[in-house]
């Protein structure tokens, strides 16, 4: 609820009618579950934050019907949310459909062509698959509330932001604390990763050729002696400090808006503190006991 209830701070701070920024609170809601049971179907999981999926209780087809129904609902209540404001109606209905097709298509890219190996085309992915909704949730209500003079610094915080929590969740995966049924499902998967990315970096000439043609190998889950490699070689603790880095441009553009719109955003910024000092101890108490 994270996204949900930051948005409605957002637009408590901006003096947003309330009805308007619970309906448009819960617009945002409703299209990050959507985006998930979608997710969940695309990436066939059988647990989201160690509880059964849609798609792994009831199959496919309903999870697919599911997620559109919370698509629908999603506008529903955005059209809602613009019809009583006094703002730009038209460019937070607009934005809203541009998130759904963002989505969409970062989602497509996991799966077209060959794996993601360098940085540009994952933050390239982030941009469209992670950040569009952390930015509806927070540029919503400024449209809806005509404050648009704030959207340079809210759009480059919520930038890193979005790059933040999605190595976040990359450093969850290669820790096995995810919610997923062992660690480094991504790499199974040949999802992007940015720990993955990281341990890439690190390897020079034919090692890395032999990692990228093992990365493009289907067959690559009976060869997993890279696994091991990745575990040794520090990559998860590189990535913990560009995490710590991403949630300090946060801060720095936090800092150039409104008190009452800093607070609003302080817990999505703590959130992702707090999981890089959880992250942090997961991976030294590995580290010690290997």
């Amino acid at each position: 609820m994270l996204r949900g209830t930051t948005s409605l701070a957002v637009s408590n701070a901006l003096c947003l009618k309330s009805d308007t920024g619970l309906k448009w609170a819960l617009a945002i809601e409703l299209m990050h579950n959507a985006s998930l049971v979608h997710d969940d179907v695309c990436d066939e999981d059988a647990f989201r934050r160690h509880n059964p999926t849609v798609f792994a209780v009831h199959g496919a087809p309903l999870a697919i019907c599911f997620g559109d129904w919370l698509v629908a609902k999603s506008f529903e209540c955005a059209t809602s949310a613009a019809k009583e404001c006094e703002g730009d109606a038209l460019g937070a209905v607009t934005l809203l459909s541009k998130v759904m097709s963002d989505l969409s298509a970062g989602q497509a890219k996991e799966f077209i062509g060959d794996p993601i190996l360098d940085w540009e085309s994952y933050d390239t992915l982030v941009s469209g698959k992670t950040v569009p909704l952390l930015s509806a949730a927070v540029e919503g209500p400024i449209l809806l509330s005509n404050s648009k003079e704030y959207f340079d610094n809210v759009r480059n915080f919520v930038h890193f932001l979005g790059l933040g929590y999605q190595i976040s969740n990359d450093i969850s995966d290669a820790l096995g604390k995810d919610g997923a049924e062992k660690p480094f499902s991504d790499l199974y998967r040949g999802a992007p990763n940015a720990v993955s990315i990281t341990f890439r970096d690190t390897l020079k000439n034919g090692h890395r050729l032999e990692f990228d043609e093992w990365l493009k190998d289907k067959y690559r889950l009976h060869h997993n002696g890279w696994l091991t490699e990745i575990k040794q070689n520090g990559a998860v603790n590189i990535c913990i400090n560009q995490l710590q880095q991403y949630i300090a441009a946060c801060h720095q553009y936090k800092s150039k808006l409104p008190n009452e719109l800093q607070k609003a955003l302080f817990p999505l910024v703590s959130y992702l503190e707090q999981s890089a000092d959880q992250q942090f101890r997961s991976a030294k108490s590995r580290s010690e006991s290997s």
